[in-house]
């Protein structure tokens, strides 16, 4: 328990660090930081339960992912637990919804409400509202708790999941998990990129020189945005396919930020970006400006 607390320390103190810094993202890192501790609680009190699946590494090699290999989310799994979890955090960052997210957690601990109906259906907008009426809350709120539960089941299936797969070849842009396409890129050791699933937060080895949204490969129309004075922090940019990555070079980086933390300082890239007409590669709650 000493230890999970002091993580939660250091990752606290790395949020108020890099807010301090990055004065133009300061709102992210106040609206999205509650999220990610309490996802880093969450997971690091559930590391002795581990639960995989056997993994076929022809239909891997195939580049097929897991998603669709298995029902990845199931109705058995610690919804109420993991609800309460995330439903507090998100009163704590978004205090609009403070009043929708505890009568959320009253629903969940009354066991009237289930996340799990909703998790194949999170982006749905008449069912969401039907479930946000019946809630007596707002749409958009059950969306973003929503959105943050099934992330906070599937970043734990996988967390079980990455010992088993670290020894396959994936050489998709999409992850080979849960199949969504990344939010970040950050370059490692010998220039290796690496990708940041968006919903999963699994990362895998890409080529630096393929786009992961269309698999393109021409260097006059793939590039490298960035801003003076910042190398080490830049955006791929597919011109095939109009799509970009935030991408961070961590290879002589001795102090390694969380992912998400690094998108939320780099937000000001994905406005330049999407100002310039391109789309992430990712949509996510902190890079959508449209």
């Amino acid at each position: 328990m000493t230890s999970i607390t002091t993580d939660i320390k250091e990752l606290a103190a790395e949020i108020d660090r890099l807010a301090t810094e990055n004065p133009h993202a300061s709102s992210l890192f106040q609206a999205f930081g509650p999220l990610l501790l309490g996802q880093h609680r969450w997971l690091q009190n559930r590391q002795d339960t581990i639960s995989t699946f056997p993994v076929d590494p022809l239909k891997f090699q195939g580049g097929i992912p897991l998603c669709q290999q298995y029902q990845l989310l199931l109705a058995d799994d610690p919804w109420q637990e993991a609800g309460l979890s995330v439903a507090n955090a998100i009163g704590q960052g978004f205090p609009q919804f403070s009043e929708d997210m505890r009568r959320l957690s009253k629903e969940i601990k009354d066991e009237t409400y289930d996340g799990f109906p909703l998790s194949d259906t999170v982006d749905d907008r008449d069912q969401r509202t039907v479930a946000a009426q019946k809630l007596g809350i707002e749409p958009v709120s059950l969306q973003l708790f929503q959105r943050y539960l099934t992330r906070l089941l599937l970043t734990k299936k996988a967390q079980d999941m990455a010992a088993e797969l670290a020894s396959l070849p994936w050489k998709k842009g999409y992850c080979p998990i849960c199949g969504s396409f990344p939010h970040l890129a950050i370059i490692r050791e010998k220039g290796q990129r690496w990708l940041q699933c968006a919903t999963c937060s699994h990362q895998w080895s890409f080529s630096r020189l393929t786009c992961p949204h269309c698999d393109h490969e021409d260097p006059q129309e793939t590039n490298y945005l960035f801003v003076e004075g910042e190398k080490e922090d830049t955006a791929f940019i597919c011109g095939k396919c109009r799509k970009y990555l935030i991408t961070s070079n961590q290879s002589g980086n001795l102090r390694q930020s969380h992912a998400d933390l690094i998108a939320f300082s780099l937000a000001h890239l994905d406005l330049i970006l999407q100002e310039k007409g391109f789309l992430p590669m990712a949509e996510c709650e902190w890079n959508t400006f449209r």
